[in-house]
């Protein structure tokens, strides 16, 4: 592919830790292009987290696809971009009709990376399990990377920095109990327990657990002051421009794997966190020493059908109900000495 493309697109269809994940592969693509405009286009309501941070895209764009408005809408935002080429990673039904339509006649390469193609696609060991941000640099080091420099994703960590300043770090612990399913939650009484255990610690240690205003959330809200929190932790509610700050101020994030975990990875902010259904392998393309886990290895239930557990619902949740709150503390405790 020719060094002098002026304007590349990259798209990621998807939510909040993915899209965080993605900048990885902006990154990654900056030192290849360096002269090159880059622009990362993402849904609407996630493009807001990017409003005060720096990335190594140029500008993030917030890129919708619900009807014919936002194709009219999106296509002459794109002519005003003068986009060059087209790459999407973890490709989606929507953004593949669209873009193979505008690429065709704007006659531009459009290239993707599609994480379910087993066959029929020329992509870099393409259907084997990988970390999520390795399998995304292999999708651009097909199509636009050097031969002699494969990428390899513990050196692509993804980066935020702050639009100006410093993100100044507090005694302060983010409790991430949220998760797109209910098998991937770690018990809500199991994490009243550890910020008991915590205050009784150091009641001079703040911890704060983020929740949106959704249904969903505001049901785990009156789910964790029913179980009764103690005084030093609170329940707060940000809008997503000001959550990266709000998160780079934590010395610790403790939580699911969710997008505030790869948030607070993305920020600086030390992570451990509580995998169930998932293995790790995947959803966890960091260092495991800077960044460990709770992971009970070499359940049955887990791999049966598949790699990983999809289910939604378990009765037993064996495999994030025998990580017990004491244990989480008796191996972030180190951590907390630091607090002092």
């Amino acid at each position: 592919m020719e060094k002098n493309i002026k304007n590349i697109l990259i798209v990621k269809n998807r939510a909040m830790g993915d899209s965080i994940m993605g900048l990885s592969t902006v990154s990654y693509l900056r030192g290849l292009y360096p002269e090159s405009k880059i622009y990362y286009a993402l849904p609407g309501w996630i493009a807001k987290l990017y409003k005060n941070v720096k990335t190594d895209a140029d500008e993030v764009i917030a890129f919708d696809l619900k009807g014919m408005k936002d194709w009219f809408a999106n296509w002459k935002k794109l002519d005003g971009l003068n986009i060059d080429l087209v790459y999407e990673m973890h490709q989606s039904g929507r953004t593949a009709k669209f873009f193979k339509f505008y690429t065709f006649w704007k006659r531009i390469p459009y290239f993707f990376h599609n994480h379910h193609l087993k066959s029929g696609t020329k992509v870099f060991d393409q259907g084997v399990i990988k970390a999520v941000i390795q399998r995304d640099l292999d999708g651009v080091y097909t199509y636009l990377g050097n031969e002699d420099g494969y990428p390899k994703y513990l050196d692509f960590e993804p980066l935020m920095k702050p639009l100006s300043g410093e993100w100044i770090q507090e005694k302060k612990i983010i409790f991430g109990v949220v998760a797109t399913r209910e098998t991937k939650m770690w018990p809500l009484n199991f994490y009243v327990s550890l910020a008991r255990m915590i205050y009784e610690y150091n009641p001079k240690i703040k911890i704060e657990i983020p929740l949106s205003q959704s249904s969903a959330d505001l049901k785990i809200k009156e789910q964790l002051n029913e179980l009764g929190l103690p005084n030093n932790t609170h329940i707060v509610h940000y809008g997503l421009d000001v959550l990266p700050e709000k998160i780079a101020q934590a010395k610790l994030y403790i939580g699911n794997d969710t997008g505030i975990k790869h948030l607070a990875i993305a920020t600086g902010v030390k992570s451990y966190t509580l995998f169930g259904p998932e293995p790790p392998n995947e959803w966890h393309p960091y260092d495991e020493m800077k960044h460990p886990y709770f992971y009970r290895e070499g359940l049955e239930c887990r791999t049966r059908d598949a790699h990983y557990c999809g289910l939604s619902t378990c009765d037993s949740m064996i495999c994030l109900n025998e990580i017990r709150p004491e244990f989480v503390f008796s191996t972030i405790k180190r951590d907390l000495n630091e607090f002092n």
